[in-house]
């Protein structure tokens, strides 16, 4: 009696399992609970701390599935405005890469979220590595055997502001035709886009030093000297000092150039004029804005409470306006 009981009730235990199991499964699956892409197209100096907030954000939100893609920031802006493909938010390391590129047409407002500093980053691997100081870079950049190099000027606001940065250098030490002997010693193949293939020729002795953002290079390893303050673009203060350097760039259309001029480095974030996903794209950055900037703090950056131009006020959504403060410009 009690052996036939106990096969009942062991065969019932695994009717009861067998349902759960199929339960769980179905729910998975089921229509009713359906994942939502954000899709945001960032700065790559932004993937470390987007990576682990994104990370964040998704566990308390398992209905959201958010997807970033790196890049130099104004190739982020392009594949917007350009190759049209389709995109929630977008985040710069330079704000002015929204506001020429994208706006109106593409983004009504732009919210300035967070700071950063160039730096000249190497390796143990790179020539002159015991000797080079924030006092004599200049001299050791410009040696025949020293190979230097930044990103692509017209993709990324990093390999421009490096640019700038050599300009700004000839006023700064007041070495007549430093930015020209700079220059000429910098070789086109040196203008590297690609996270791994700057890793690569860094630690394997191709390049022996490169012009980062401080947090990529933190976050990268790397050992690096700071430049003084009127050569880093870090500071609000010396907005116009860095004003006295300027490029020419590809404008926003084929065919048209622009010219920027050095500002300070200010991130900038806006939500896509025809974002797929506006309503769970603002959440997103909601949550960057606000528990999201731990993650940029330890990566290194320098954390700001959002600013939007009043201006641009009226275009804030809601989910937003309590973050942001207004300033003229």
């Amino acid at each position: 009696m009690n052996r036939n009981l106990m096969k009942l009730m062991g065969l019932f235990l695994c009717v009861v399992l067998i349902g759960l199991g199929q339960q769980s499964s179905f729910a998975e699956e089921s229509p009713n609970h359906p994942i939502t892409e954000v899709i945001v197209f960032h700065a790559g100096s932004l993937s470390g701390p987007f990576q682990k907030a994104a990370e964040a954000y998704e566990k308390s939100h398992p209905d959201i599935k958010i997807t970033l893609e790196g890049s130099g920031s104004r190739e982020a802006a392009r594949k917007v405005t350009e190759l049209k493909r389709p995109c929630d938010v977008v985040a710069s390391a330079d704000y002015e890469t929204i506001d020429n590129l994208m706006m109106p047409e593409y983004a009504k407002f732009n919210i300035f979220f967070a700071r950063n500093k160039t730096v000249v980053a190497f390796t143990d691997k790179s020539k002159y590595a015991n000797e080079i100081t924030s006092d004599n870079w200049y001299d050791i950049l410009s040696r025949p055997d020293v190979q230097y190099g930044h990103t692509d000027p017209n993709l990324d606001p990093g390999g421009y502001r490096a640019v700038l940065t050599l300009q700004l250098a000839e006023k700064y030490y007041h070495k007549q035709g430093l930015y020209q002997a700079l220059v000429n010693n910098f070789h086109e193949s040196n203008t590297v886009n690609d996270g791994k293939s700057i890793k690569e020729m860094l630690n394997s002795g191709r390049l022996d030093y490169f012009f980062f953002y401080e947090s990529s290079a933190k976050q990268g390893g790397y050992h690096y000297i700071t430049l003084p303050v009127e050569l880093d673009f870090s500071s609000l203060d010396y907005a116009n000092y860095y004003k006295q350097a300027t490029l020419s760039l590809n404008g926003k259309k084929t065919g048209s150039t622009e010219q920027v001029y050095g500002q300070p480095i200010i991130y900038g974030l806006t939500l896509v004029n025809n974002a797929p996903h506006s309503k769970e794209a603002l959440q997103f950055i909601h949550f960057l804005l606000t528990d999201g900037q731990k993650y940029l703090n330890d990566a290194g950056f320098i954390s700001m409470n959002p600013l939007v131009r009043t201006r641009e006020l009226p275009y804030i959504p809601a989910e937003l306006k309590d973050l942001v403060k207004p300033f003229k410009q």
